[in-house]
């Protein structure tokens, strides 16, 4: 038995006067500075002052939010009491707000206790409406279960893979008003995160045909739409469609599941912190690699790569799945280049001598992450160490 959950999704221009049709009277708002300070909050708050919607802000939410800053959200939502709780931000924010909404209708829940297997979280959703509003094209977090948190554990910020299916937002509102302003580097991050959400997903051993469907067109228009929306940030119908293609593709590996690229990238964030997109999207086309060279002969990874390249219309269809499979490569290469993505570790400011030091403790976190089990080849810890010093050194993978 499977299933596809997803929020409901009101898209495109002017998308955030639905909030008018939304029930309730007190919005909770959960956000960070620095969207207060480039005016966002206020887009929002004029929307909810014109249906006549009250409101209380929490702008306190930090990149890679610590456990301590999510439990004081949750203390300020419930002393306010609110019918909704919206979270307006990036993936920090909007898991900010997944993990207070829970715990405001779960007082006596703590982060630890946001997880698969609790049955009673099964019911969240009877006390407040969520509302997500991304404010990057990136994360997907408004379409995903996960919640992910930092905890200071053992001399590192660990993040913690949190998750519960009713932890889904109710609403996604996804306009490109609030995306138009992001600099190329970020559009960039954020777009390279979502790339990474479909390859993984659509590889990952949880795979389905709806998760496959979502992965597929995210990838279709991230590659279209990501370099006209860097040379022109202002162009909105670039905006809408990058907005789209980060939400498809967190409903794609929100219902299949990331693997080693994430597991790689949370483990390097935790100890160099890197931010996301740029860590995960580094390690894209690694990892990618990494699957097609599985010397296994049931390997599967080819086949879907190898098809994938010949859906996207970048490989003949009567072409070998290795060679199509290795298209998909050279395409990321064109594309990092073209969006001046770094394409390796050493670009971003980390010395060889950093990763050797830290490599048992980044394979240690690896291993701790439920992501690193999904993938179709599954590293050892010689290949996860291997992995980093390529991704360091931009060799291509010939192991």
């Amino acid at each position: 038995m499977w299933f596809f959950f997803s929020p409901k999704v009101v898209f495109g221009d002017e998308a955030i006067n639905y909030l008018q049709n939304i029930k309730g009277d007190k919005c909770f708002i959960v956000t960070d500075k620095n969207i207060k300070d480039l005016g966002m909050v206020k887009i929002l708050t004029d929307a909810l002052d014109t249906c006549g919607k009250q409101y209380e802000i929490f702008a306190e939410v930090l990149p890679d939010p610590h456990e301590e800053d999510i439990m004081k959200g949750k203390g300020a939502c419930i002393t306010y009491s609110p019918d909704i709780i919206i979270g307006l931000g990036g993936g920090s924010v909007i898991d900010t707000a997944k993990a207070i909404w829970a715990m405001n209708e779960f007082p006596n829940f703590a982060i630890d206790d946001l997880h698969p297997f609790n049955e009673e979280l099964l019911s969240l959703g009877k006390k407040t409406t969520m509302v997500a509003i991304p404010t990057t094209s990136g994360t997907g977090a408004e379409a995903t279960w996960a919640i992910i948190v930092s905890r200071f554990q053992n001399g590192v910020w660990v993040k913690l893979e949190q998750s519960h299916k009713s932890c889904i937002p109710h609403y996604a509102i996804l306009d490109p008003v609030f995306t138009k302003g992001m600099p190329p580097k970020l559009t960039v991050a954020t777009a390279f995160d979502a790339l990474a959400h479909s390859f993984e997903g659509i590889t990952s051993d949880w795979k389905n045909e709806y998760s496959n469907a979502m992965c597929l067109k995210a990838i279709e228009l991230i590659f279209k739409w990501l370099p006209i929306a860097v040379k022109d940030g202002k162009n909105i119908e670039a905006r809408d469609h990058l907005h789209q293609a980060a939400n498809m593709a967190g409903m794609g590996f929100g219902n299949s599941q990331v693997h080693i690229g994430h597991a790689l990238g949370h483990s390097w964030g935790a100890i160099f912190h890197t931010p996301h997109g740029l860590s995960v999207g580094i390690f894209l086309k690694y990892i990618l690699m990494y699957l097609i060279n599985n010397p296994d002969e049931n390997d599967i990874g080819k086949q879907i790569l190898g098809k994938l390249s010949k859906q996207l219309g970048w490989a003949e269809w009567r072409d070998d799945n290795r060679s199509s499979a290795n298209i998909i490569i050279e395409k990321i290469k064109q594309l990092e280049k073209e969006c001046e993505f770094p394409q390796t570790l050493k670009e971003i400011g980390v010395s060889k001598e950093d990763i050797e030091q830290n490599s048992d403790m980044i394979v240690s976190l690896c291993y701790q992450s439920p992501s690193c089990v999904m993938s179709p080849r599954s590293p050892d810890s010689e290949d996860y160490k291997k992995l980093l010093l390529y991704a360091y050194e931009g060799k291509d993978i010939d192991f």
